[in-house]
């Protein structure tokens, strides 16, 4: 079995555990890393996950302080089939590829997933006609289990469907999964194969970037030597290509701004409800969510590169996408919101899909315009990387005969297999009866098995993310404060360095002390 990587944080003067803290950066090895990862997405992790399974030295960095915490953490959460994608593209490719394995994929990476399908509804007679126009498209595209329903068959597979409804497309293979423990699952095998991974550490500069080994400038100035550098930082990828004179791209957050319906709601739509597509998005689409809530949305407004509110909602967003959202379902409206959000997706101007090798310099490889596929083209997208460093980059691809690729049983979310409903389990540990957040029955002992995993989360966005713990009805309002006290005293943290996403980001106020002295 290989020897497990290591897993630390550049987060000067954290209160974590000490072995978890870069302090020097011989922690890290003394050999340079084969590749290097920069960018803790959902693609990045996946093409750790790839290349952990060849007998290479790989490190994962990502400046935020937990994998997938990103762009990949605002998606829609929908595993295309990729019906509608550009024929032809490297996009359609890798989708329609990827799309087809992900039930296998989930049931190894233990990501929870169901294929819920989908039906695009036509509400006027300029849709229907467009209908048999997708639906060869699709065909084309390698999806070729799509059907054209009537009007009446529209209404009986969705009954709470609008009145207007002319028509639809019937996709069965569109399906809904878990997107947090998805980056998490690739990383967690990337890591038992032997991958080391870096939290919080910003790349700031490069260095013999015309050499064999170059050295990557983290913030803290460690300066980190590695042979090839991947360049998945999404957003944050224009500024890492800059140092390395990359070939011009330009990318900007397109934001996606959602509205999350009580579990309540959750069966007034059977399966994804999805507008015609227009040439710039989707549109609004009504998801019936793989946590047991509703969803709407995204809208799709391009901001400028670094805009702030990127990751905030608007009113004037959220009553355009519900009023749009209505019209595929009327009773929406009267549904019970208990959350929103906005992701931002990396839309580039030169296309998506976008892969240079050897930008710039030799061994360096960009990657840039991964938008909402990304999550389901992930694995499929890091297998096409991998073979790529290989012919481009004289990368030596010796399969690991031991590597790992899957994940145990245990490694179900709590919520998904709920501990509580394993009689043995809870005598043998009480604290799985021990409800934390009532909202979504998420008890003590699944904060601590999540505090205790792989990647060590040390934040309540990361154990958000895992368990599920404040993200139901009332959004953490009731169980905040002793989620961050279990994190306390389990980690041995001061209570007042408790973070939500790290840095700047502490829980509770400095007292009245603390800031006048």
């Amino acid at each position: 079995m290989p020897l497990q990587g290591k897993i630390l944080y550049d987060w000067p003067n954290a209160e974590i555990e000490e072995p978890l803290i870069l302090s020097a950066l011989g922690q890290l090895g003394t050999e340079p890393y084969d590749v290097t990862i920069v960018g803790a997405g959902v693609v990045g992790c996946a093409i750790a996950y790839d290349l952990s399974q060849y007998q290479l030295r790989v490190l994962l960095v990502e400046k935020m302080y937990d994998v997938g915490e990103g762009t990949s953490k605002g998606n829609s959460a929908i595993i295309a089939t990729g019906f509608d994608a550009t024929g032809g593209s490297l996009e359609s490719q890798l989708v329609t590829q990827a799309s087809r394995r992900w039930p296998e994929l989930a049931h190894k990476l233990k990501i929870p997933f169901k294929q819920s399908g989908a039906l695009l509804l036509a509400v006027d007679d300029e849709q229907e006609g467009k209908l048999e126009e997708i639906h060869d498209k699709s065909f084309t595209n390698g999806v070729d289990d799509v059907r054209i329903v009537n009007a009446a068959e529209a209404k009986r597979l969705e009954p709470n469907a609008s009145s207007k409804v002319r028509g639809g497309l019937l996709i069965p293979r569109e399906s809904i999964a878990d997107p947090f423990t998805t980056s998490i699952a690739f990383a967690e095998v990337a890591m038992a194969n032997g991958v080391d991974i870096l939290l919080g550490a910003h790349i700031v500069g490069l260095q013999n970037c015309q050499s064999t080994v170059k050295n990557l400038v983290t913030e803290s100035g460690y300066r980190i030597a590695t042979r090839l550098i991947v360049n998945a930082a999404g957003l944050g990828g224009r500024d890492l290509a800059d140092l390395y004179r990359g070939a011009p791209f330009d990318i900007n957050p397109r934001r996606g701004q959602f509205l999350i319906f009580d579990k309540s709601s959750h069966s007034i739509v059977r399966r994804i409800l999805v507008p015609l597509p227009t040439a710039q998005t989707k549109g609004v689409l009504i998801i019936p969510t793989i946590f047991g809530n509703l969803m709407a949305g995204p809208t799709a407004e391009d901001l400028p590169l670094g805009s702030p509110e990127a990751t905030s909602t608007t009113a004037e967003g959220l009553r355009w996408m519900l009023s749009n959202a209505s019209g595929l379902c009327p009773c929406l409206p009267k549904q019970p919101v208990i959350g929103t959000y906005a992701g931002e997706r990396c839309n580039c101007k030169q296309g998506s899909y976008l892969i240079r090798y050897n930008d710039g310099y030799p061994g360096i490889l960009t990657i840039a315009g991964i938008r909402s596929t990304g999550l389901t083209s992930a694995i499929a997208l890091a297998e096409y990387v991998t073979e790529g460093l290989g012919e481009e980059c004289d990368l030596s691809l010796d399969r690991d005969p031991d590597a790992l690729d899957s994940r145990p049983d245990g490694c179900w979310p709590g919520w998904w297999r709920k501990p509580i409903d394993d009689t043995k389990l809870v005598k043998k540990n009480p604290d799985y009866a021990d409800m934390v957040c009532f909202c979504e029955q998420i008890s003590r002992g699944e904060i601590i098995d999540a505090l205790d995993s792989m990647l060590k989360p040390r934040t309540l966005d990361a154990l958000k993310r895992r368990t599920r713990v404040s993200m139901g009805r009332c959004q953490g309002f009731e169980c905040r404060i002793r989620v961050a006290k279990i994190v306390s005293e389990h980690c041995d943290i001061p209570l007042d360095s408790t973070t939500q996403k790290g840095p700047g980001s502490e829980l509770v106020a400095p007292t009245h002390e603390a800031i006048y002295g």
